[in-house]
């Protein structure tokens, strides 16, 4: 179709899975990308688009971490708002030209790019003094407003998400979806 050795297939990645730095302080697990999911990826022959850290953008790197319902707010959700377009923006033209977005990958647990788990309790105050604080089932804001928003243009790419703190099983777990994915090509 192309005439050349490119797949076709792209996924949209959390912007953490390829630059680390953009973690809040103390809790990067890598020092640049998470290896192992990037080799899982270039092992399957897809095409990675980066989307942009919401929680970087909206707080800077300065920023204490948070709970989904801290950054379930008016301005972060008009923010994730403009980020999802754009997203579908760059979905919308692969998928134009003959490309196939197989899925979005996000971080389990992140309070914006959660897909199937995510964190509550903390409510604000001092930081130090955070009180309960525990992952529970649902997505992050960001990852929720992705999917409304390519779902609204008619695009439903796989969504899942990556355990940071089980990397290696994490990648054997996202090889084996995106194959799935791949074969239903």
């Amino acid at each position: 179709m192309r005439g050349d050795s490119r797949s076709g297939l792209l996924v949209f990645v959390a912007h953490c899975i390829l630059n680390q730095n953009a973690v809040v302080k103390e809790l990067a697990v890598a020092k640049g990308i998470l290896k192992e999911v990037v080799d899982v990826l270039a092992g399957l022959g897809v095409g990675l688009i980066q989307l942009p850290c919401p929680e970087t953008g909206h707080a800077g790197l300065k920023r204490f971490w948070h709970t989904r319902e801290q950054y379930d707010s008016i301005g972060f959700r008009r923010y994730c708002y403009y980020l999802a377009e754009e997203a579908v923006n760059t979905a919308l033209e692969y998928e134009n030209n003959g490309y196939r977005v197989l899925a979005v990958i996000g971080i389990r647990g992140s309070p914006s790019c959660g897909v199937t788990q995510t964190t509550a309790g903390w409510l604000g105050g001092d930081p130090r003094k955070t009180g309960e604080y525990r992952k529970v089932e649902g997505a992050g804001v960001f990852m929720e407003i992705l999917k409304e928003v390519f779902e609204s243009y008619g695009l439903k790419p796989a969504m899942t998400d990556i355990d940071v703190t089980r990397l290696e099983e994490s990648a054997v777990e996202l090889k084996r979806f995106l194959g799935d994915l791949i074969c239903r090509k």
